[in-house]
């Protein structure tokens, strides 16, 4: 979840990265080092499970390039909770925290190229430097904030305005999310969005 206008690229992904944070708030060159350096590079086919259903969440990801969906399965119906683009971090901090099997999926809607980072290794970094931690902190409340705008602000609306609303959140990247996953995202029939769409 992120503000900034996201690109389709092929950008190094710890550069991809250095930029986001440095946008997020002042920090050293010598912090920024420490985090690029307990970063991975990960990349996962169309269609893959990033994080599965019934685990406990072990690594946060920053999204270089490509798109994530964000789902679960209640009463066998499957929700989409949101979706997760270039520039944006992921990862089940619910179950990170509670140290529960989360219950989401995060699955690649494309072929993705992501950087991968242990929360403990994180964590040491926190207790390492005061700085780190802020940044963490700055970064975790923007998407907090976007989450609920997003997803939140939804629930209660009319179809069309729900619609409308999803364009607003999603405009940069709405021609890369298939129509069948935006129904589910909305909690509209396929014939619904169609309609809304017509008008």
């Amino acid at each position: 979840m992120n503000k900034r206008t996201p690109k389709i690229t092929d950008k190094d992904p710890k550069l991809h990265l250095k930029e986001t944070l440095l946008q997020a708030a002042i920090i050293s060159e010598n912090n920024i080092q420490k985090i690029l350096n307990i970063f991975e590079v990960v990349k996962y086919d169309k269609n893959q499970q990033i994080i599965k259903e019934g685990t406990v969440a072990e690594y946060m990801y920053f999204i270089s390039k490509g798109l994530v969906r964000v789902y679960y399965f209640k009463t066998g119906k499957e929700i989409i909770d949101w979706f997760a683009e270039e520039g944006s971090f992921i990862g089940n901090l619910y179950s990170h925290i509670t140290t529960k099997p989360g219950f989401d999926i995060y699955e690649a809607m494309e072929d993705v190229t992501l950087l991968r980072v242990k929360f403990s290794d994180l964590e040491k970094l926190y207790k390492e430097s005061h700085e780190i931690e802020s940044l963490s902190r700055k970064i975790m409340e923007q998407y907090y904030i976007t989450y609920v705008e997003r997803v939140h602000n939804l629930r209660a609306l009319p179809s069309d305005e729900k619609y409308h609303l999803f364009l607003k959140y999603y405009a940069p990247i709405i021609n890369r999310i298939p129509l069948k996953f935006v129904a589910i995202y909305l909690g509209i029939t396929a014939e619904t969005l169609s309609r809304i769409r017509a008008k």
